[in-house]
């Protein structure tokens, strides 16, 4: 139901991030820095090298004057997201890099998933990443590339206050500053904003559709090979879509074991 949807769904993260009121001090809180200014922002970016590569939708895509922002909300632990920065990373340089520019060109690069789970099981609410020597840690590549991990469900580990007042948000507690409560506002407003609920819907809509039609092609255990081909496609899309494990099953007629196969290997 729209009264239900939070910000930790998929499509109403991005639609409120598009807000650049809300999504400039929400990266300067997750990242401790500062931004003067936003000049490109863009809600379910499109990324692709070729028309035969994996092509990746981004949830929130932000530039400054020098700096370039991926913003990804994850529901569900697919255990691909280390792999997922790998590609994201090279999608985005190609982009920037036209034919004849210097690698120095290239802007610094963060690449930010808001998690609700913990990636890598030690408890902390953020894991921070960039590349530097295995023989002296103090030595630095210098690659100008960083990648962030949040793990909403320790936000009570979190010392930075601002921070933790988000990552404690996130987890689903009410709005208790004035960022979270301008996020939450704007949550209400998008919920109710009658072409938004079309939209949101169509969407979910489109899922289920496709998972009707592998179940309607006659897809059970040991019929046509195309109809499982068409029922595991069908399994991918929602789990991009971050739908749970059990409604995938639901859907799909797919088994348990199966899915959790598939995302594995996703």
């Amino acid at each position: 139901m729209p009264e239900e949807i939070r910000i930790t769904d998929n499509f109403m993260f991005a639609t409120v991030m598009q807000n650049e009121r809300i999504c400039r001090p929400f990266i300067e809180r997750m990242l401790g820095i500062s931004i003067e200014k936003i000049i490109y922002l863009e809600r379910e970016k499109d990324l692709k090298s070729d028309p035969y590569s994996k092509g990746i939708r981004l949830d929130v895509f932000v530039k400054d004057s020098s700096r370039v922002f991926t913003i990804e909300m994850q529901c569900l632990d697919r255990k691909d997201l280390p792999l997922r920065t790998r590609y994201y990373q090279g999608l985005q340089d190609i982009s920037f890099l036209d034919k004849g520019n210097l690698y120095r060109s290239l802007p610094e690069s963060y690449i930010l998933f808001v998690c609700l789970f913990d990636l890598f099981g030690k408890d902390l609410p953020v894991y921070s990443f960039k590349n530097i020597c295995e023989e002296d840690p103090s030595v630095s590549l210098n690659d100008k590339t960083h990648k962030v991990f949040y793990n909403v469900n320790a936000w009570e580990m979190e010392k930075n206050p601002e921070r933790r007042a988000l990552l404690k948000y996130f987890y689903g507690s009410n709005a208790d500053d004035d960022l979270t409560k301008d996020i939450e506002e704007q949550v209400h407003i998008t919920r109710n904003l009658r072409e938004w609920r079309k939209e949101h819907m169509t969407v979910e809509q489109e899922i289920k559709i496709q998972a009707s039609y592998a179940y309607d092609d006659g897809f059970s255990i040991g019929v046509s090979q195309g109809a499982h081909d068409k029922a595991v496609e069908t399994a991918r899309k929602m789990m991009e879509k971050n739908m749970s494990s059990e409604d995938i099953c639901e859907l799909t007629g797919l088994s348990l074991n199966e899915i959790k196969r598939i995302a594995v290997s996703n």
